[in-house]
């Protein structure tokens, strides 16, 4: 089992690398060094069951591993990190539970399903923990009696502003409690149903411990004139209470703690003791060998195919003249050479800012949907999204949706408001929503075999003449601009029109 565990590391080293990478770099995500040895440590605690038992090795679980292989396989051609990685920690437990046999599979499930924690998964949900974390602070406020005026993630006290950045969504304790949660319900409890609901206590209670950690930040502040918790001692209060609340969570778990009833191990290891040694190596090198045809089918399918062209041709675009290089307000994206960043002004002389990156064949580290490609940084306070919502757009005969965002930028000590578009164009199609693209990303690669695609963005300026105007002059933009974009990276990829 070990030379397996070793050899799928080794195939899949460039997930696995990708995984380490995260652990060390991202602090919500440095508990994954921990995860494998604590897994192995759960084991051991049952050594003395185990030495009495024989392997029986079974072949369903190979099909968990093809498929997981598929799941990988997709995974990477698309660019999914998450996915891909969770796909790889599929396949370990599956290779894993086929060498062991059904019973010690089940037997082991706690410890093996652990492993999953291993994969930094959750980010998805910063967004939503954020809405969450500014409405319940705002409405806790209001019951307080303390007037307050919220617009998107910024509300305004009478002592001062505040605004709701990643590190307040509460993501990292939610992760924190329920990687705690899952090992202390497998510690304490033998039934299945504690488990399970110990482990939804420890996921839903700090989101709710999360509203009430800004909302006493808020007052501290509020009622210290913004002389306390706004600065360092801010993520300090939100530590200490979290521990708090673990320490609760955890205190009155114990009241309903079980023994572990012992386990009829000769009964277990007579049903057992029927496998054979080499079944263990067939099964283990099955698992391998569909391993290494995953990984060598992705480097037959994600061959690149050679372009029409090396750079974009000159963008046309009707009354709008080029006036000055893009003041980017992307916070970040990932690297191609096929780059739009230019400001546009018109006859009036209303300006728009044009971006787009453009990635004629997409591949891990170089895909436009991605979460480097961002308008802003979340937990930069001189960039904020104020309102957000989904707009449907017109050209020419078309229409697509785009993700509109009412954002505030500081730019040298200046405060600019921005209206933005923001959509992808994935093989020929619009999409506002980056999961849909990522879907049709897959689809387009079988059916078409195209692999292009395109993270856009233009905004405007939102001065006194409000939204609609705002969104007017980025429409009348949009006409001008966008035939001739979609024209140009089609050319590079050589798509007939």
């Amino acid at each position: 089992m070990l030379v397996a565990f070793v050899a799928l590391t080794l195939i899949m080293l460039p997930t696995v690398e990708a995984l380490v990478s995260v652990w060390s770099e991202s602090r919500t995500y440095n508990h994954g060094f921990v995860i494998l040895p604590i897994a192995l440590w759960l084991v051991w605690q049952k050594r003395g069951d185990l030495v009495q038992v024989v392997p029986k090795p079974f072949f369903f679980p190979l099909l968990g591993v093809a498929l997981f292989a598929c799941f990988w396989l997709v995974s990477r051609l698309i660019g999914v990190q998450v996915t891909e990685q969770l796909a790889f920690v599929g396949m370990l437990i599956s290779l894993i539970s086929g060498v062991l046999g059904w019973r010690l599979s089940i037997y082991l499930a706690f410890p093996l399903l652990f492993l999953v924690f291993a994969v930094p998964m959750g980010e998805e949900l910063v967004p939503p923990m954020m809405d969450f974390t500014a409405a319940f602070t705002v409405e806790a406020i209001r019951l307080t009696g303390i007037p307050v005026y919220r617009e998107g993630l910024w509300f305004v006290l009478p002592t001062g502003t505040w605004s709701v950045v990643e590190a307040c969504s509460g993501i990292r304790y939610v992760i924190a409690s329920v990687t705690l949660g899952f090992l202390y319900a497998y510690v304490s409890y033998h039934s299945l149903w504690k488990r399970l609901l110990f482990i939804a206590l420890s996921a839903l209670l700090p989101v709710l411990a999360n509203g009430l950690r800004a909302y006493g930040i808020v007052l501290i502040g509020h009622y210290s004139d913004m002389q306390l918790a706004v600065g360092v001692d801010h993520l300090v209060y939100g530590w200490v209470f979290f521990g708090f609340v673990m320490l609760l969570l955890f205190w009155l778990g114990g009241f309903w703690a079980e023994e572990h009833p012992p386990i009829d191990m000769a009964r277990f290891s007579h049903a057992e003791n029927a496998g054979h040694p080499m079944r263990q190596v067939v099964v283990a090198a099955i698992g391998v060998l569909i391993a290494f045809g995953a990984q060598a089918l992705y480097e037959q399918v994600s061959k690149v195919e050679p372009l029409a062209s090396d750079k974009l041709p000159s963008l046309n675009v009707g009354e709008w003249q080029i006036v000055q290089p893009a003041k980017n307000f992307v916070a970040t994206h990932q690297p191609t050479g096929f780059l739009v960043e230019q400001t546009f002004a018109n006859g009036q002389g209303k300006l728009v800012n044009a971006f787009m990156a453009f990635y004629p064949n997409q591949r891990q580290g170089y895909e436009a949907i991605a979460k480097q490609n961002a308008l802003v940084r979340l937990d930069t306070s001189g960039e904020q999204i104020r309102r957000k919502r989904l707009r449907q757009v017109t050209v020419g005969s078309g229409s697509f949706e785009v993700n509109e965002r009412s954002m505030i930028r500081k730019n040298n000590g200046e405060q600019q408001n921005l209206l933005v578009w923001q959509w992808y164009r994935v093989a020929g199609t619009e999409f506002s929503n980056p999961y849909l693209g990522k879907l049709y990303e897959i689809w387009a690669r079988i059916v078409d075999s195209r692999s292009d695609g395109a993270w856009i963005a233009i905004s405007t300026p939102l001065e006194v003449d409000g939204t609609e105007q705002a969104a007017e002059r980025l429409a009348g933009f949009l006409n001008d601009f966008y035939p001739h974009a979609t024209r140009s990276m089609d050319d590079v990829v050589a798509v007939d029109r």
